[in-house]
């Protein structure tokens, strides 16, 4: 074995020389024995590679942090900002999900989205704001890109999507795939050129025309990579398991069978991971969640496994689920069907009166639902008191219930817990899969039972891995930065609000402000403004506790159907209740933690982007048929050009340009976060209701065009009438559209 680690080289460059040394220098300072030294040039070349040393000018190497350097991942966002997301050993998920670098279309070479790069900060700038240029491209990640197939006199070639950093991209004759010119492709580069020579690929997948039904959905798909269809060796492990539970299957599992357990799910869900049941023992409340046991099905390095850790989560897209797991387990044999035997995790829990979790405890359960439950069902019955056929055996435990869940749901909130609430837009399609109808689905007491039920069950998750000094992979929201409260305390105060975000207890503090707005028309407004200066939650093994919960510890176990993290937890909770975690055991989970929740992290990242992506599409859609309509709707958001409007009837922001508004000159009032015409004094601020005309649709950019109704500013002007000119050239992220960092 050689008597030295890639660690070590790496700290002792920082360490003990303290400066860029040749490699026979760097040796003969490291004492490494000359029998080890080609050995040593072997893991130099690595380090070298993987970037975190570089090489510079006459044969010496160094550590790219002293040298203002960074090793990230290149993340282009939506309209085409590019950023490298800073990766470094010495940070957790959360830091490093912070720290951000952004890189100018100059500064970029050749790098895509997904390379590996290593960028040199600017030193003008620094912070969460800080600008870098790329010095050296690590590894390419080689996505497909996603473009229109187009053929010229002479050549053919594909147009990437406007937000693209690359314009066009030659493809060979023999490798167009038989595309045919304005047909939606991908294609893979292989020349990547240089920063003045068009790189050239070859067409890997033919889409279809825009138009053609479903091509929408599959643009999607293909320019996320979501995974598609499962291998037939994964598909053969799913199906080999028996329909039937076996009598070993039951062995050591305590029986639920017997005690009142049901689901409560969107109409449409077909898996249903959790059931809950809830009694009355003694002078408490003893409150069970009931998890699918996925663990049971999906064991550690099996091939289910691997590919449940490569999609990290099942996807929602507004027409189609793309699973985390096989639909024979993730819709039969795991799903707790009403009347059917089901292995499960059950997390019991004793509740006081006050909402107090008195004691809890894990353990391997099995449970027969008595009933698959709606929302819709649930609420009904909460809101008239008269129950339906199927709710009416569950009438009197639901009602036990919901008020075990206030007093849950009383409690986090007075601990400061944020009650933030985005209605989520579901858009109706129909057999053709066009948009009929648009529809906003808010939380009520139905939703918060199983929400509160669920917090609990995570909390108490988390929990046993701290009282057992064990490893875990803990859900994580890192507090908000200072610039964040103070503007968001700007804005706020804009309303007429109050919010200060100096001193301690900034949650406490929030969800103070979140009550104030219960009744407030603007309250979606205010919340999804919040929403964008709150950091993004993130999995870790470092537990830094949930801001936005307001929880000193939180793991996810309540989702190991459709969340790859769960399934991690329920493994390990296992072997906590069979008291099997060897110590070699702990050590190896340790240090494949940090890789687990990185990806499983950026999965979900992906996830979610398209899933929003998918409804943005359809909404788009769904307004096509309408230009020329008038809507009602709310200021948004300011650009240097104009402001954003969300249209309250499809739930989407639209831009009115300043141009489009012919009574006066408008200039940006900083101080009072307001547009202001400079003749007439007329002003438009955020949280605004204005009516709007729609003018124009793109799908392609997903962009659309508003002006002010004739009864608020007259029809759009003839261009270059009005003008905008603003105070100061930025303002807050989260005001001028740009994506923030959370």
């Amino acid at each position: 074995m050689p008597s030295f680690t890639p660690d070590q080289i790496v700290r002792f460059l920082v360490d003990g020389v303290g400066r860029p040394s040749r490699p026979r220098e760097l040796a003969r300072a490291m004492a490494i024995p000359e029998r080890e030294y080609r050995a040593f040039r072997t893991v130099l070349k690595s380090l070298l590679a993987d970037g975190r040393l570089v090489r510079l000018k006459r044969g010496r190497i160094a550590p790219p942090d002293p040298l203002n350097l960074a090793v990230g991942t290149i993340v282009v966002r939506r309209g085409g900002h590019m950023f490298s997301r800073v990766d470094r050993d010495d940070k957790s998920a959360v830091t490093a999900a912070q720290e951000e670098i952004f890189i100018r279309p100059r500064d970029r070479r050749t790098a895509l989205d997904g390379d590996r790069v290593l960028v040199r900060r600017h030193a003008y700038r620094d912070g969460p704001s800080a600008e870098g240029a790329i010095v050296r491209i690590l590894e390419r990640a080689n996505k497909p890109i996603l473009g229109i197939y187009q053929r010229s006199r002479h050549f053919s070639y594909v147009v990437p999507e406007p937000s693209h950093p690359l314009r066009e991209i030659l493809v060979p004759q023999n490798a167009t795939g038989g595309a045919e010119v304005g047909q939606q492709v991908m294609v893979s580069i292989t020349e990547w050129g240089t920063s003045d020579v068009t790189p050239c690929g070859k067409i890997t997948e033919v889409l279809g025309f825009p138009d053609d039904p479903g091509v929408d959905i599959q643009r999607i798909i293909a320019g996320y990579q979501l995974p598609r269809a499962f291998s037939r060796t994964v598909t053969a492990e799913a199906a080999a398991f028996p329909a039937r539970l076996s009598p070993s299957a039951l062995e050591g599992r305590e029986d639920y069978r017997d005690i009142l357990t049901f689901t409560i799910d969107p109409v449409d869900a077909r898996d249903h991971d959790d059931a809950v049941s809830l009694q009355r023992v003694d002078s408490t409340w003893r409150l069970g969640v009931h998890i699918a046991d996925v663990s049971h099905y999906v064991t550690d390095g099996s091939e289910l496994d691997r590919e449940a850790y490569e999609r990290g989560t099942s996807v929602y897209l507004v027409d189609r689920v793309i699973p985390m797991l096989p639909v024979r387990l993730s819709n039969d044999l795991c799903s707790l069907r009403p009347q059917r035997d089901r292995l499960t995790m059950s997390c019991i829990m004793d509740v006081s009166d006050d909402g107090r979790i008195l004691k809890f405890r894990f353990c391997n359960s099995v449970i027969r639902s008595s009933a698959k439950l709606a929302y819709v069902q649930v609420g009904e019955y909460f809101s008239s008191g008269k129950p339906d056929r199927a709710v009416t055996p569950m009438a009197d435990t639901l009602d036990q219930m919901r008020s075990v869940s206030r007093t849950l749901r009383q409690r986090r909130m007075k601990e400061g817990s944020l009650d933030l609430e985005v209605p989520e837009a579901k858009v109706i399609l129909d057999e053709e899969g066009h948009p009929t109808q648009i529809i906003y689905r808010r939380s009520d007491d139905s939703h918060q039972l199983i929400e509160e039920f669920m917090l609990a069950a995570n909390q108490c998750a988390a929990a046993e891995f701290l009282r057992k000094t064990l490893p875990c992979l803990y859900r994580v929201h890192a507090p908000p930065s200072q610039e964040k409260m103070e503007e968001f305390a700007g804005f706020v105060e804009t309303l007429g609000l109050r919010f200060s975000p100096k001193g301690g207890g900034i949650s406490k503090k929030l969800s103070r402000l979140l009550e104030q707005t219960k009744d407030d028309p603007r309250r979606d407004m205010i919340h999804n403004i919040l929403l964008r200066s709150l950091m993004k939650a993130v999995y870790q093994p470092d537990n830094i506790g949930h801001f936005g919960l307001a929880f000193p510890h939180y793991a996810h176990f309540t989702s190991p159907i459709r969340r790859y993290p769960d399934l991690w937890v329920h493994r390990h909770l296992k072997k906590i209740i069979a008291h099997s975690w060897k110590v070699s055991e702990r050590h190896a989970d340790a240090g494949a933690l940090p890789v687990i929740g990185k990806q499983c992290s950026e999965r979900e990242r992906t996830a979610e982007e398209a899933e929003r992506e998918s409804v943005r599409i359809k909404q788009l859609e769904y307004l096509e048929s309408r230009i020329g309509d008038e809507f009602t709707g709310r200021i948004s958001g300011f650009l240097e050009f104009g402001f954003f409007v969300t249209i309250t009837e499809a739930g989407i922001d639209g831009l009115v340009r300043f141009s489009g508004i012919d009574d006066d000159y408008y200039v940006w009032d900083r101080d009072r976060w307001c547009v202001r015409g400079r003749r007439r004094g007329r002003t438009f601020t955020l949280g605004d209701a204005v009516s709007v005309q729609l003018i124009r649709t793109d799908p392609v950019k997903r962009e659309i065009d508003l002006v002010l109704a004739d009864s608020q500013g007259g029809a759009p002007s003839r261009p270059g009438r009005g003008r905008f000119r603003p105070r100061q050239k930025h303002g807050p992220a989260w005001l001028t559209g740009r994506k923030t960092s959370g």
